[in-house]
């Protein structure tokens, strides 16, 4: 954007830079180089610089605040260019944190498109603001603004906040300067009348806080005139301690509708600390019962795990309390959660389907990826220590010299707590005397060792260390694992199982899909119907048109990934299909799953390679592109 090249420019100029020197080199009028520079001087104060006029000379920056400026400067990404389907939403973002009627000109001129451009785009704006309750007027001579009640604009700055929205963000935080100190006064309140509030809670809190502070500056609100405050009430007297402390620190009035809509706010997001002790008991024997029925399924250990038995009771108790009273809030990760760790989510899915059946409570798509986030904590921590496992671990070299030295020096780096001791290929019996737990080898071993043998390069990179840490926490991995140039899940995907499809209807392409994986002994018998289970659920339509539908349970014969390109994408509920991978994994596969998703999340994120996946005509191509992805190197 502009504003970053223009700072850059005050920045490299140690002397006034004239208003000519921006009008040539940004090619833009005079009116809109003195708007540009008026807004930054506007805002300068709270932002740590100060830009001064020289008449007929230009301007100067002054630094007054290093580390203020050097937070604003971030904030201005140069780079920021919004795709053509982001910009409606970003410029009804745009328009939301005006004071004043914008023109067509000036928001071509922000988004560095043309005027044409904006025009088509203000219907789709005037569309989504109606989704938000709000309304775009339009004037002659004057432009357009966004109008609204506080309470609906409230709430879409609160969402934008949230979800890092650049114009939002700067917005308020150019306002709401400092706001540690409303929120420290908020937990001391809370702590002194024994209320509770986890972080997200808090994060939602404190953004509405802000974004009342920022609304009330900005609409000029007049005093609430002995605004009835029950002291009896811990909430309302919490409230009332916090009106008056934002009023003090940002000499701002608050009307009767935001005094009441922050008691709302504070009622769903705080809680006694002693009101999550209810049905303990049943509780644990609930979690116990789902740990062991999961480990038998895919041979975990989830029921040896205290901590996350722990967790999940403290997690489960304050979340079942919360949804009784119809209390849920976002979690910006869990989208992200269920396409990188898909098993750990559909294990968080049945275990809220057991409470759902058990207590009557329905759980959202952001609660069950709080309840996934504690399982794949646990999957972190049986990676640790299967590979804490491998105590006593030899290396065999074609020598003894240094290079077998570097080696054991880089074994060692991947196993911190275990015994690594080198041996020459002519060591034989020493070898077999030391009883390695797992060997590592540059040159073919003519004997059965019966234990794990990985063969290795002479020379290895911090790519190859990672690499042998990857393959050690699968369980499906031979000898020539490491050697081989491709991922373990390359050899998963198949001709057999790639076609170029012609369909609109979402659920009726996975559910052929998933008939045909069962027909051909790939899936067991059921496998359809987990498919389509696991979708009634959640969408797995994620990311610009990626799709990777899979079974709630994960236990196939034999495994396979099916590959659908859609020869026309069409929208289902709102969301573009392109391409549909569907996974198809033994129980076993718990770490090769999530390599496959991780893939896969790539690619949603990388549009270059996703355009050519997309147009590819067969399936040699097809694996062409995504090995060119990066694939060797396990990205």
């Amino acid at each position: 954007m502009r504003f970053s090249q223009i700072m850059s420019d005050f920045i490299d100029n140690e002397d006034y830079c004239s208003i000519e020197y921006f009008i040539h080199k940004y090619k833009v009028s005079k009116r809109t180089i003195q708007s540009d520079i008026s807004y930054l001087m506007r805002i300068s104060a709270s932002k740590g610089f100060e830009i001064h006029t020289k008449r007929g000379v230009g301007y100067l920056l002054e630094i007054k605040d290093d580390e203020l400026f050097g937070k604003f400067l971030k904030t201005l990404d140069e780079n920021i260019v919004f795709k053509i389907k982001e910009r409606p939403s970003q410029v009804l973002a745009f328009l939301s944190v005006q004071n004043e009627y914008i023109s067509m000109d000036k928001v071509a001129d922000i988004f560095q498109v043309s005027k044409t451009l904006i025009k088509r785009d203000i219907k789709e704006v005037e569309a989504l603001a109606k989704g938000y309750h709000l309304a775009l007027e339009k004037k002659s001579h004057h432009g357009i603004r966004i109008v609204s009640s506080d309470r609906y604009l409230k709430k879409y700055l609160c969402k934008e906040y949230q979800t890092q929205n650049v114009f939002v963000r700067m917005a308020i935080d150019g306002v709401v300067m400092d706001f540690s100190h409303v929120e420290s006064h908020l937990i001391r309140e809370m702590n002194r009348e024994k209320l509770n509030i986890n972080y997200n809670e808090l994060l939602n809190t404190i953004v509405f806080l802000k974004s009342m502070v920022y609304i009330s500056l900005k609409g000029n609100k007049q005093p609430v005139q002995d605004y009835e405050f029950h002291e009896s009430k811990p909430i309302e007297k919490i409230v009332a301690s916090l009106i008056h402390t934002m009023g003090k620190k940002y000499n701002v009035c608050f009307d009767k509708d935001s005094i009441e809509e922050l008691i709302e706010v504070l009622q769903k997001n705080i809680r006694k600390k002693d009101s999550y002790v209810s049905f303990t008991d049943n509780l644990i024997d609930d979690i116990e019962i789902f740990l062991k029925r999961t480990d038998e399924i895919y041979d975990t250990h989830f029921f040896e795990d205290q901590d996350l038995k722990r967790l999940l009771l403290s997690h489960m108790s304050l979340l079942v309390d919360r949804l009784r009273n119809k209390i849920s809030y976002k979690n910006a990760l869990a989208n992200e959660l269920s396409i990188t760790y898909p098993m750990m989510f559909n294990i968080a899915i049945q275990f809220c389907d057991i409470l759902h059946e058990k207590y009557d409570l329905e759980f959202t798509f952001d609660e069950i990826g709080f309840v996934a986030m504690h399982f794949a904590a646990h999957m972190v921590k049986e990676k640790q220590l299967k590979l804490q496992s491998y105590n006593k671990i030899c290396v065999v070299c074609s020598s003894g010299g240094g290079s077998a030295y570097m080696i054991k020096m880089q074994i060692e780096s991947v196993f911190p707590k275990s015994e690594v001791k080198t041996f020459s290929f002519l060591q034989q019996d020493e070898l077999i005397s030391y009883k390695p737990d797992i060997i590592f080898t540059v040159i073919p071993i003519s004997y059965d060792a019966h234990i794990p043998v990985i063969y290795i390069k002479e020379l290895l990179d911090d790519k190859d260390l990672y690499k042998i840490r990857q393959i050690l926490e699968c369980d499906d991995y031979d000898a020539y694992t490491f050697i081989n140039e491709n991922p373990i899940y390359y050899s998963y995907f198949s001709k057999e199982f790639f076609n170029i499809a012609e369909d609109d209807d979402y659920e009726h392409l996975i559910r052929e899909m998933a008939e045909d994986i069962e027909k051909k002994e790939y899936g067991k018998e059921g496998y359809a119907d987990l498919v389509m289970e696991r979708e009634a659920f959640a969408s797995t339509v994620y990311l610009n048109g990626v799709c990777i539908p899979h079974p709630l349970e994960t236990d196939a014969l034999r495994n396979v990934i099916s590959v659908s390109i859609l020869k026309k994408p069409f929208l289902w509920r709102e969301k573009e299909v392109r391409i549909v991978f569907m996974i198809c994994l033994k129980k076993e596969q718990v770490e090769v799953y999530k390599d496959i998703t991780k893939k896969l999340y790539q690619l949603m994120q990388e549009p270059k390679y996703l355009e050519r996946v997309i147009q590819v005509k067969s399936f040699e191509e097809f694996m062409a592109v995504m090995k060119e992805m990066g694939g060797a190197n396990y990205e």
